[in-house]
C-alpha cells in the first residue's frame, strides 16, 4: 500500500471532527481510539482482496468501492463506503478480506484501535461498530432493485449524493466516483443502460423523476448518526 500514513494513538474526543465521523462525538476516555490515519489517491488501495485483516476503519472524508473479484478473473463493485462509515469488518470472521478496499476519491481514514480477538473491547466502541455495521447492512438489500433502470441510477446517483454531502451530484454537476461500467456492476445494469440513463438524468431534474417509496427514501439521517439507544446516560 503506497499511502501516506501518520501513527500515533489518540482519542476520538480530542479530535475536531468526531462529529463527522461519529455523529454523537465520543466522551473523552470511552475507549474510541484512532492508532493510524492514512490518506489514499484514487485507485490507491486500503487492502487487497484475500489480505489478512488486520484492522477496522472509518471514513473520515472522501469515499471507497468494495470491490470482489470472481475465480474467472470478473469483477464487481459490492459496496460503496462513503464519511462515517466502517470499512475492513467484514474480514474479522474469517481473518481475510472477502473484498479488496480502493479509493473511488482522495479518501481519508482512521484505522480503529482494537483489542486482539478473545480480550474485552470498550462497550462505546463495540456499539458504535455494531450501529453502523446494521445501518451499512441495510443499505446492502438495494430496496430500487425492482425500479426501471432510469429509477435504479436515479436513486443510486441520490443516495451516494446525500451520503457525501454533494448536492452536485444529483444535479449532474459533478463527476461521480465510479465509472459507468462500476455503476452497472453495482446496480446489476449493463454499462450501455448505465450511460443512457445518465444522460436521461442529465436533461430531466431528478426531483422530476418518478418517485418509488423505498428504505433509502425513508432513511433520511445520516449513518453517522445511526445509534441504538443505550438508555445510559453520557
Amino acid at each position: 500500500m503506497n499511502a501516506v500514513v501518520s501513527h500515533g494513538d489518540f482519542d476520538c474526543a480530542d479530535c475536531p471532527h468526531a462529529g463527522r465521523c461519529w455523529g454523537d462525538p465520543p466522551r473523552p476516555g470511552a475507549g474510541i481510539v484512532v492508532t493510524r490515519r492514512v490518506a489514499l489517491e484514487p485507485g490507491e488501495p486500503l487492502f487487497r482482496q484475500g489480505d489478512a485483516f488486520d484492522a477496522v476503519y472509518v471514513v473520515a472524508s472522501g469515499c471507497l468501492k468494495l470491490r470482489e473479484t470472481s475465480a474467472n478473473g470478473g469483477e464487481r463493485i459490492v459496496a460503496i463506503r462513503t464519511p462515517g462509515e466502517v470499512v475492513g469488518l467484514e474480514g474479522w470472521a474469517q481473518g481475510r478480506h472477502p473484498h479488496a478496499a480502493i479509493a473511488a476519491t482522495r479518501a481519508t481514514l482512521c484505522r480503529l484501535k482494537m483489542p486482539p480477538r478473545g480480550n474485552a473491547v470498550s462497550a462505546d466502541l463495540l456499539e458504535r461498530v455494531l450501529s453502523k455495521a446494521a445501518v451499512q447492512l441495510e443499505r446492502a438489500s438495494r430496496p430500487w432493485a425492482g425500479g426501471s433502470a432510469v429509477e435504479r441510477v436515479a436513486a443510486f446517483v441520490e443516495d451516494l449524493a446525500e451520503r457525501l454531502g454533494d448536492e452536485r451530484l444529483a444535479r449532474a454537476a459533478s463527476p461521480l466516483p465510479l465509472t459507468r461500467a462500476e455503476i452497472g456492476s453495482y446496480l446489476g445494469l449493463a454499462e450501455e443502460t448505465v450511460v443512457r440513463a445518465l444522460a436521461k438524468l442529465t436533461r430531466a431534474p431528478l426531483a422530476s423523476l418518478p418517485r418509488r417509496e423505498t428504505g433509502q427514501n425513508r432513511k433520511s439521517a445520516d449513518i453517522r448518526n445511526e445509534r441504538p439507544s443505550s438508555g445510559r446516560a453520557r
